[in-house]
């Protein structure tokens, strides 16, 4: 049985919002802010927020190392190998990298090239099946984005065979440190950095281009050399994608990179974003059409095959390119999305049996590619730190057998998302130091992470993982929340409102878009789409405004709805285009 989420009334911060006010902000923006961060803010940091405040990267270790070494091989003509990650963040990383050498360092392209690993067959970081083509590169220096962090056997052997590996990184550091063999790992999230540790994947590679190309100026190599915020637009998209802090009092930096990365993709200043932004109707493109249109077609190819088109297209250099790059990604996310609703499915039967504070799952014929997005729809559902396993390569198109270790057992991969109050990472840290051996590897940071075990070990480490899971919960009963920040006066309750929601954009990760709350009577029920979904007419005190609910209806699950009955919703602001008519449109997200 599908569990009612909980309601709960976010609380501001009286002094926040004292200070917003005292700077000129609006009472009503300044109480949505001042509902989301703890410490006293800029209206600036809210609203504009200035690349040109954003602290220098020399505090994060080893960047002047990576820097000149990285500068070296661009004067001196070195081949070059980017090591990334498969999902939306490594490509985003990948197409920061690649831009910034050959538009504006001017590397001749067949100098460079992009290894990513197999999601499916091969699972995250650099795998032995990534070291062999990198070695098969002849590259005499490899740069990895978005992973490396917990490489070191593998880079021990790039090493060895003599290839200088750069690491730049955003994942938290196995308790061994960073990886010894690395040239320079440049990852804010290490002990020793005093920089911003929110920064994603695809925002250290910028930081890192950012530096080497002062050094390079500053060496003459070219008496100019384009700025790299023309490359921001990557890294808003990677930013929002990878579910990396938006909150003003805590990462200025990533608000900066994703409001500069908007104004670029809405200004459609690449090949890529023309074609994306043609079905747009006109429409902004915001943090949440990054979220839930572009990134997950960008990213499905890489959990279904290899991840190349999702970076072809972003790089493409003119329209025939991009149209042809993402007719395949939208292919491909089809399926994905297919794929996915059957896991889902079956995912949310499974865990309404299990009683527990975790839910952990496994299913043999599962599909490595959506178990991260499966396990994030079951947080949503059941407010439960969530994992889902199934043989590592499970799903994979080239029919290969399962991966197994050394010994002939059958490994299982699994995918893991957390929720507020728990840091994912450290349960699984907690699990291997209780349990050594239990776990074949592991990583990630405190929202999301991944792990690879035995099959035959899953219900031993299920049970482990709700241990570690308690201990930072403690008895906490955990049920699906939805915060919302009360009822607005129906004068809000408009497209202006609307508006100048979006002067706060970017939404996200710590600084989640508005739900409203209220009454209203319902005047008309329609179905739409594929049956799931609600178009509604509301009426309150007189206005009438229609809503749209998505994924309303579920098989075996009846709406309570009703016409003219008055029901509580949460909802929030969106709006709808006919006819070259913009007006305000509810969004339900549930019944309250």
């Amino acid at each position: 049985m599908k569990p009612s989420p909980v309601i709960r009334y976010r609380r501001r911060v009286e002094h926040v919002y004292d200070n917003l006010l005292n700077q000129g902000m609006t009472p009503w923006m300044a109480d949505l802010v001042s509902k989301r961060v703890d410490s006293p803010v800029t209206i600036e940091s809210c609203l504009n927020p200035s690349l040109a405040k954003i602290a220098t990267p020399d505090g994060i270790p080893d960047m002047s190392i990576a820097v000149n070494r990285i500068a070296q091989a661009v004067i001196d003509g070195e081949k070059v190998v980017f090591s990334v990650d498969h999902d939306m963040d490594g490509q985003g990383a990948a197409a920061v990298l690649w831009s910034a050498f050959v538009q504006h360092f001017n590397v001749p392209p067949e100098r460079l090239s992009v290894v990513t690993s197999h999601r499916l067959s091969e699972g995250y970081g650099i795998s032995n099946a990534v070291v062999e083509r990198i070695l098969a590169s002849e590259a005499t220096l490899v740069i990895s984005a978005d992973k490396g962090s917990s490489d070191e056997p593998r880079i021990k052997n790039l090493a060895a065979a003599g290839r200088d590996v750069i690491v730049t990184d955003h994942h938290e550091l196995p308790v061994e440190g960073p990886p010894m063999s690395a040239l320079a790992c440049v990852n804010p999230t290490r002990d020793e950095s005093n920089y911003d540790p929110y920064i994603c994947g695809a925002g250290v590679a910028w930081l890192t281009m950012a530096m080497v190309r002062t050094e390079l100026l500053n060496r003459g190599y070219l008496a100019q050399i384009p700025s790299m915020t023309a490359l921001l637009d990557y890294v808003a998209v990677a930013t929002v994608a990878d579910c990396v802090s938006l909150r003003p009092d805590l990462s200025y930096a990533n608000r900066a990179f994703v409001k500069r990365g908007l104004s670029l993709i809405n200004a459609k200043s690449r090949p890529c974003w023309q074609v994306f932004c043609e079905n747009l109707r006109d429409n902004p493109v915001t943090s949440q059409t990054i979220g839930f249109q572009l990134a997950p077609a960008v990213a499905a190819a890489g959990r279904l095959d290899w991840a190349e088109s999702g970076f072809r297209f972003l790089i493409a250099d003119n329209r025939a390119d991009a149209i042809k790059h993402w007719s395949v990604l939208q292919q491909e996310n089809e399926q994905r999305k297919a794929i996915e609703k059957e896991l889902r499915s079956r995912a949310f039967e499974a865990a309404s049996e299990l009683v527990s504070q975790s839910l952990v799952l496994f299913f043999e014929d599962g599909h490595s590619g959506v178990h991260g997005i499966t396990a994030s729809r079951l947080v949503e559902r059941f407010g439960k730190p969530s994992a889902i396993f199934a043989p590592k390569g499970a799903g994979n198109r080239n029919g290969a057998e399962t991966a197994t270790d050394d010994d002939g057992h059958r490994l299982a991969s699994g995918s893991f998302r957390g929720i507020p109050g728990l840091h994912v990472r450290d349960a699984l840290q907690q699990v291997d130091n209780c349990h050594p051996g239990l776990m074949v590897s592991f990583g990630g940071h405190a929202g999301a992470a991944g792990a690879t075990i035995l099959i035959h070990d899953f219900e031993r480490f299920a049970a482990a993982y709700e241990v570690a899971v308690g201990e930072q919960l403690e008895k906490q009963v955990l049920k699906p929340e939805i915060w919302v920040d009360g009822d607005p006066e129906q004068s809000l309750l408009t497209i202006q409102t609307l508006d100048e929601l979006g002067q706060l954009e970017p939404w996200g990760r710590d600084f989640s878009s508005p739900i409203f709350i209220g009454e209203f009577k319902v005047l008309k029920i329609k179905s739409v789409g594929d049956g799931s979904h609600l178009k509604l007419s509301l009426e309150r005190s007189g206005l009438v405004i229609d809503a749209i609910w998505f994924n309303a209806v579920e098989p075996g699950i009846t709406v309570p709805l009703a016409c003219e009955q008055r029901v509580a919703f949460a909802y929030q602001l969106s709006d709808n285009t006919f006819r070259g008519q913009r007006t305000l449109q509810l969004q339900i997200v549930a019944l309250a």
